[in-house]
């Protein structure tokens, strides 16, 4: 057998563009679960952290934030100069729930976590359902559209904004500026920072405007919160809800678009929803296994500790790679296999502890509905062009899609 080079396993790693073919990520992660489950990983300006691919260990550094923190860092994986950047300076480390640890973490999450809770999100359905129509009711008569650009970004986007009572005539503007954070794919980190920078002072000022004032929306809650007596900082406040908006855009953008792929190439599952809708459920769970919306966080050790098997220092940092601990042999009984019946379904597509998606059951809620709504508007779903993927391993999905939607017939 030839010794394997970790230098080249490292570089793919790092590599944005490797993560443009599913097919050879997936492989590559099966060899580093069985191979090196805990690996030393080295940028090319010799910058290090450590790599977890083993669903157990994943949860053992997701599950305990004393240990694992964010940092100064932030949660972005440290895969280049850029990333760095838009890491520290784009989410803004210390400032929103994503990159604040506890107990300051829990105490602005319970501020406005009520808001996405499931029980809220029961009561919201059909507020979601009218949005999502919406959507779907504008497209092309012809049925030709981008599945990504044209249903998959602007669902998440438009019921995000709709929840923070963003007015309607700003919501392509947002969706906008949500692109422009996109370019620190494409090693823009300027590009990137002011799409945060924009949507973070947007938020910001529908904030001021709603202090003191009988709203209930996130944005109004977070206004007019406290944490230990004091008010949140202005940029906390638009922090928080930039995050909103950008989480919400990233995950069911790319569980919406990989999600119908994946029934397509499967079309004994896409079947057996349409003859079985109350599976939709469960299909939800194994599309956010398959999908995998979110590549990969990024923690640091506050002290010396162990894990599996390696010596991990203090100061060390830690990306879990969410598709492999979601293919994770030990776990997943025939992982490579798509199978919407799947239970249990013990995934992490929405992370897990303490930072565990705020937004996740309004992410299912929208997925649940928008692929109902694929089921029971067409017949089929042809490509029509060249489908492409985000050259990013920080979040995982298409970035292109044509496809010629055919409707029922009436």
């Amino acid at each position: 057998m030839p010794q394997t080079d970790w230098r080249v396993i490292d570089q793919k790693l790092i590599d944005g563009n490797t993560f443009s073919d599913q097919t050879a990520v997936y492989e590559l992660f099966r060899k580093m679960r069985r191979d090196d489950p805990v690996h030393w990983t080295v940028r090319d300006d010799g910058v290090g952290f450590w790599s977890v691919f083993k669903h157990k260990e994943c949860r053992q550094v997701l599950d305990n934030a004393i240990l694992f923190n964010t940092g100064d860092t932030g949660q972005m994986p440290p895969m280049s100069e850029a990333h760095d950047v838009v890491s520290r300076d784009g989410f803004g480390v210390g400032l929103s729930i994503l990159t604040t640890d506890p107990p300051r973490h829990t105490k602005v999450r319970d501020i406005f976590e009520d808001s996405f809770k499931p029980k809220t999100m029961a009561a919201y359905e059909a507020r979601c359902t009218e949005i999502v129509r919406g959507v779907f009711d504008g497209l092309p008569e012809s049925g030709r559209c981008d599945l990504v650009a044209d249903i998959g970004a602007k669902i998440p986007m438009a019921v995000i904004s709709d929840i923070l009572k963003i007015p309607m005539e700003d919501w392509d503007e947002i969706l906008g500026w949500g692109k422009m954070s996109h370019q620190m794919f494409n090693h823009d980190a300027q590009t990137s920072l002011q799409g945060f920078d924009n949507m973070t002072n947007y938020c910001l000022s529908l904030s001021n405007q709603r202090r003191g004032c009988p709203m209930n929306d996130p944005l109004a809650i977070l206004a007019n919160a406290e944490v230990d007596g004091q008010p949140l900082t202005d940029q906390e406040i638009g922090r928080n809800g930039m995050l909103l908006l950008v989480a919400g855009f990233e995950t069911t953008r790319n569980a919406f678009a990989g999600g119908v792929q994946a029934l397509l190439e499967h079309p004994d599952q896409m079947q057996y929803l349409r003859d079985n809708p109350k599976g939709m459920r469960l299909a939800v769970e194994e599309v956010v296994r398959w999908t995998n919306a979110a590549v990969a966080f990024r923690r640091m050790a506050t002290a010396d500790t162990e894990l599996g098997g390696k010596k991990i220092k203090k100061g060390d940092s830690i990306v879990v790679w969410f598709p492999s601990a979601n293919r994770d042999e030990d776990v997943f009984e025939n992982p490579d296999i798509f199978d919407v019946t799947r239970h249990p379904n013990q995934h992490i597509g929405f992370a897990a502890g303490a930072h565990f998606c705020l937004g996740a059951p309004l992410a299912k809620l929208e997925l649940a509905i928008a692929l109902q709504e694929v089921l029971d508007r067409y017949d089929g779903i042809e490509v029509c062009g060249p489908i492409s993927y985000i050259p990013s391993n920080f979040v995982f999905g298409l970035e292109s899609m044509p496809v010629r939607l055919i409707p029922k017939s009436a």
